[in-house]
């Protein structure tokens, strides 16, 4: 694959290109993909592996009187196609012309009733910015439809279903609520909150555009891209979720929400009744949620665990899972004591929201997780180091285990917030760095699970912009970790 952008020579004559790094996974072979450029398609058709190829479109592709040349992909399902994204590339100097996926809070996955896609897009520019890739990146995982997938593993492999839930691999989103704008947009005006923006970003943003201090936020702290039903519908069954008072707010007279060091995400309220609201719907369904506040800019951020138990008991009534006066709830509350009750068991008992957290409460989760320090890096053979020390040695003594197969673009250098404000919504540092790691750490599950890790410990697999390939990966490793 490869990683450089070129200057070639055709005829004596200069032929400037630009890169895109492109990858695909399939779930099975209704699947299939095309990628194109214009002088050239690669078809895609091969399930359960990872894609990663790379177009370089030059001058010579697209001809004298022509600007841009257009990637694009087209997603089919027995030969129908179910989706498709182009984007218009500029050989001569990288920029991005016609796009549809251009802003990158505008690029949902996709879920119907048989099938589910994540795509993503990133628009290196002119690749100047520190060690971020110079390559534009474009990613698409299809899948069958994954939103009863625990229902689905039990109903062919019995097994699993009575083996502890121990046994299970948990696909979970990392920094879960790094979604949502909407509390941001309430403090834009608030010198506090703009202050410690402007520090962290080093840029003035007095007189930038709300605009770009929105993208800036989003470029800084957005780990995610879906909401929460739509990740449950992914599959994605735990959630790393750090509930907490915004830094405007020393007096905690406001609601609480995932905080990302500074800045907000989505409110915990409305995340715990999403949760339960679809649990209600999905019967067959278990979500573990984790909720610390590691990172929090200030001691006044974090919650009492008092309070953090009164939001769940607002969210059960407002749901209606907390169930009538001597009448048994709709949805019973579990933690770490219940990870040895097999997975029918737990169903049986409706206790189907676990709790492993680790903020302060008595039965607080020891977890044993692969993060740490090197993790702010663009490089991935530093989180590859960070997963190849894990082992079942280390599991002991331990509740269960973390795998965190995203890094922190803070370690790209460079001044990289600041300048990618001046690009455009397609410029991400962490969305540069997604598929690329995907590619590398989807295999190295798929490869080192089996035989590293106990079976009689939960494992999840935490991820950026979490996606259904890794949902089905993990449904493939809980079967092998069952003996199914």
């Amino acid at each position: 694959m490869q990683t450089e952008q070129t200057v070639q020579s055709v005829g004596g004559f200069f032929n400037p290109s630009k890169g895109i790094d492109y990858y695909a996974y399939l779930g099975d072979s209704q699947f299939s993909i095309q990628f194109q450029k214009p002088s050239s398609t690669t078809p895609w058709g091969t399930p359960g592996q990872m894609l990663a190829n790379n177009f370089q479109i030059s001058e010579s592709d697209i001809g004298m009187l022509e600007h841009t040349g257009r990637f694009q992909w087209h997603l089919k399902q027995n030969g129908n196609e179910i989706a498709s994204r182009y984007a218009e590339i500029a050989p001569s100097d990288g920029s991005l012309g016609d796009c549809n996926m251009a802003n990158m809070m505008q690029t949902p996955s996709l879920v119907s009733p048989g099938y589910a896609v994540s795509y993503g897009f990133y628009d290196s520019g002119s690749g100047k910015i520190g060690t971020l890739t110079n390559q534009d990146q474009s990613y698409v995982y299809a899948t069958a439809n994954l939103s009863n997938w625990m229902r689905d593993l039990v109903n062919a492999s019995p097994a699993v279903g009575s083996a502890p839930f121990n046994c299970f691999v948990l696909p979970g989103a990392h920094d879960a609520g790094m979604f949502d704008l909407n509390c941001c947009q309430t403090l834009l005006n608030n010198d506090t909150f703009r202050s410690n923006l402007g520090a962290a970003v080093g840029v003035g943003i007095a007189t930038l555009p709300t605009s770009v201090v929105n993208r800036i936020i989003i470029n800084l702290a957005f780990t995610q891209k879906d909401t929460v039903n739509t990740m449950l519908d992914l599959g994605i069954r735990y959630f790393d979720f750090r509930p907490g008072y915004c830094i405007t707010d020393p007096t905690a007279a406001g609601g609480l929400y995932h905080q990302h060091n500074f800045i907000p995400g989505y409110s915990y309220e409305q995340f715990l009744q999403n949760c339960l609201s679809w649990l209600m719907s999905h019967p067959t369904e278990i979500v573990v949620v984790a909720l610390g506040h590691s990172g929090f800019n200030k001691d006044f951020m974090r919650a009492s665990t008092d309070t953090l138990s009164a939001y769940l008991d607002g969210a059960m009534q407002a749901t209606h899972t907390a169930g009538e006066a001597g009448e048994m709830p709709a949805i019973v509350v579990g933690d770490k004591s219940d990870l040895s009750s097999s997975y029918n068991n737990l169903i049986a008992a409706r206790k189907r929201l676990i709790f492993l957290n680790q903020y302060g409460f008595p039965n607080d989760a020891a977890k044993y997780d692969s993060y740490n320090d090197g993790y702010q890096t663009t490089d991935i053979n530093v989180i590859l180091s960070a997963l190849n020390n894990m082992n079942a040695g280390g599991q002991n003594g331990n509740d269960y285990t973390v795998l965190q197969l995203q890094g922190t673009a803070s370690g790209a250098g460079g001044g990289i917030f600041g300048s990618v404000a001046t690009l455009n919504d397609a410029s991400s540092p962490l969305m540069s760095t997604k598929a690329k790691f995907d590619n590398a750490t989807y295999s190295w599950l798929m490869n080192n699970v089996p035989g590293r890790f106990s079976n009689q410990q939960l494992l999840v697999c935490l991820n950026d912009f979490a996606d259904n390939a890794l949902t089905q990966i993990c449904s493939t490793l809980t079967r092998q970790r069952a003996g199914a």
